[in-house]
């Protein structure tokens, strides 16, 4: 092979690694934003149709006294799948409770994060505890085949709402713990570049 065209060579095999990269992390954000927009969705839809249930039950029970049979076991799922995708949702935004001090002692921005990347930790140890303990209960609900009492509805269908927001929570307490690694170090936050690409 020819000497000048080792460099040329070279040269086009880190443009086309960038260029990979870049398609890459482009699916990565289209994902991203895409599940986000899912349970944003999701809960906006089931909200809507759960007060529209409660006042058509009310309305029914009360004025008219002729209760719709069943409208409480379906109430009660999209309730249960309704307070768990919020549970993961708030997870992405990082507005679930939180008790913290450590900011009286650590005052420095570099340890408040490292602390925060402690405390990450504990909680992505603990999300991933609860999948293997979902995961099980999601498995024995397909096999059972149980079903609710007025609808007959599969109850695997409230059990699996569980297995699958623990994974959503665990996705994005892993995102946080390496955000607080990465500010500990000094370097910007993946979420807050993800924020900054959304606006």
């Amino acid at each position: 092979m020819p000497k000048g065209t080792k460099g040329p060579l070279w040269h086009k095999n880190i443009n086309l690694r960038k260029e990979s990269s870049g398609e890459m992390g482009r699916i990565g954000l289209k994902i991203w934003n895409g599940l986000v927009y899912l349970q944003k969705l999701f809960m906006v839809v089931a909200g809507g149709i759960i007060i529209v249930l409660v006042f058509v039950e009310v309305f029914l029970r009360y004025v008219l006294g002729s209760p719709l049979f069943g409208v409480e076991e379906l109430i009660c799922l999209i309730a249960m799948w309704l307070y768990f995708i919020g549970a993961s949702y708030g997870t992405y935004e990082r507005s679930h409770i939180k008790a913290e001090l450590m900011y009286i002692w650590f005052k420095r921005p570099r340890s408040h994060a490292l602390t925060k990347a402690i405390s990450s930790l504990i909680t992505f140890v603990l999300s991933i505890i609860m999948i293997s303990w979902t995961y099980p209960y999601f498995i024995w609900g397909i096999t059972k085949g149980e079903t609710s009492q007025a609808l007959l509805l599969p109850m695997v269908l409230s059990q699996s709402v569980i297995f699958f927001s623990a994974i959503l929570m665990s996705f994005y307490f892993l995102v946080e713990l390496i955000d607080y690694i990465l500010q500990s170090l000094g370097k910007t936050a993946i979420f807050e570049k993800l924020l900054d690409k959304e606006s």
